[in-house]
């Protein structure tokens, strides 16, 4: 007889490994700071602020699942086209006169 739950690593027991593996070196840090290694007192003061710092970023805020802002999507509805000239064809096109569309003296071609 098998065990009733099959066991994976989809995650969980990579993040409960690396818990365990780094509250060991940090076990390690915090004697070698004990013994008179003055050298490991900012690897012993930083790891505890920086998990105070995000406990309580997730206390505070934590993930939100809000909706992006309207103007930031797509319009479902496209627009009707605009109504202009009936054909293509009427419409003035660059270089049709001689003029490439620039302003005098802006750059072009042959400038």
């Amino acid at each position: 007889m098998g065990p009733d739950r099959v066991r994976d690593d989809t995650g969980g027991v990579w993040i409960v490994t690396g818990w365990i593996l780094g509250l060991i070196v940090y076990a390690g840090v915090l004697l070698a700071w004990h013994a008179g290694f003055t050298a490991a007192a900012p690897f012993v003061a930083i790891p505890p602020v920086l998990v105070i710092m995000i406990g309580a970023g997730n206390l505070l805020s934590g993930r939100s699942s809000r909706r992006a802002p309207e103007f930031n999507r797509p319009d479902p509805v496209p627009l009707p086209p605009l109504r202009g000239p009936a054909s293509p064809s009427s419409a003035p096109s660059a270089g049709s006169d001689g003029s490439d569309n620039t302003p005098a003296g802006g750059p072009g071609p042959g400038r």
